[in-house]
């Protein structure tokens, strides 16, 4: 069975054993960086069977409610970041193409069933610049669409190459979405004030949402290779320090930044482990300053957990470790972003104080 990611001692597991060697990979890829390119429209050509089989294991006529929406949500598009990755993962370790199109199929439907019921609980109306499937159709049917999309991610699963390889599918999908479900039932609980969330309950809740669909596609598209425990657990460091960073970025796009904002800024509004809540002062006053300080602490932090993310990733397979850097740089571009406002921000405050 797959390592669990996100309990009690594993929360700072990213930051304690950053210093860990976990052994050297095996170097079956050298010379692949001019086959890169190559690779790529591999993974574009393989995408074309991906998004067939996640359809095809919806399971019940398409004239179903449940069915209809799960199409409806589908054909809205998205990048497919994930079926990439167990794509790009299973052709760096060796998997055939039966395994890790159906991983990369399990594993975008389960990212797919995610979203869907993300839009329930945060009553978000639209995704993808369409009509939430709770919008367009009901809750209730979203909900059915959800749980739907999150079946036939275990039915794609038995589409593998082997009942060795299937098993191990299921056994991974089961722990990696058993972490997201409870991990998303963290944030949104209401059990506990804000002052009583340490360090340790922040990283817990953050990575126990995020990273787990990180991991999951590169150990999915993986395990029907050479993967060993060893790379395993490589992999799901690299989850963890993408996935806090990711979440942070994300949290922190939520926010508006400017000194106008600043003096009415109201942090209630978030839940307790958004970034921006945690990041921020303790103190009842929330000054200009404060709060320009609030963001910078959260970016720092991000970028820590980034820098992490590239130093592991220079430990995987040539290809993948080069393919990676897409979400790398998205994120630091997006980072930079933040850091731009902030300078800019900081220069405005600075000059009020003057005047």
């Amino acid at each position: 069975m797959a390592p669990a990611i996100s309990n009690r001692h594993a929360a700072n597991f990213h930051l304690a054993h950053d210093n860990e060697t976990s052994g050297s990979l095996p170097d079956h890829d050298s010379g692949s960086l001019e086959h890169l390119e190559a690779t790529r429209q591999q993974i574009d050509e393989e995408l074309i069977l991906v998004k067939g089989l996640m359809r095809e294991s919806l399971g019940a006529p398409e004239a179903w409610p449940a069915v209809a929406a799960s199409l409806y949500h589908l054909d809205t598009g998205g990048s497919y970041l994930r079926a990439r990755f167990a794509l790009m993962s299973g052709i760096a370790y060796g998997a055939t193409l039966t395994h890790r199109t159906a991983a990369a199929a399990a594993t975008e439907l389960v990212h797919n069933a995610s979203l869907v019921h993300d839009d329930i609980c945060d009553g978000d109306t639209s995704r993808r610049g369409q009509l939430s499937v709770w919008q367009r159709d009901n809750p209730a049917v979203a909900l059915c669409s959800g749980d739907l999309l999150l079946t036939a991610a275990f039915r794609v699963a038995l589409r593998s190459d082997s009942a060795d390889h299937c098993m191990s599918l299921v056994k991974l999908l089961t722990d990696r979405v058993s972490q997201v479900v409870a991990g998303q039932s963290i944030e949104v609980a209401d059990t506990c004030p804000q002052e009583g969330i340490t360090l340790s309950d922040y990283l817990e809740a953050t990575l126990a949402k995020t990273s787990p669909l990180i991991a999951l596609p590169l150990e999915a598209g993986a395990m029907g290779g050479t993967l060993s425990a060893a790379q395993q657990a490589l992999l799901l460091r690299f989850a963890n320090a993408v996935g806090l960073s990711y979440q942070i970025i994300d949290d922190l796009d939520d926010v508006d930044i400017s000194v106008d904002s600043l003096h009415r800024h109201d942090s209630s509004t978030h839940h307790r482990y958004h970034a921006w809540a945690w990041h921020g002062s303790r103190r009842q006053a929330y000054p200009p300053y404060a709060l320009r300080d609030t963001m910078q602490r959260a970016l720092k932090h991000a970028d820590a957990a980034l820098t992490r993310a590239e130093r592991l990733k220079a430990e995987f397979p040539t290809l993948l470790a080069h393919m990676l850097n897409d979400i790398i740089d998205t994120l630091r571009r997006r980072l930079r972003a933040h850091q731009a406002t902030i300078l800019t921000l900081s220069r405005d405050l600075h000059q009020g104080a003057i005047a």
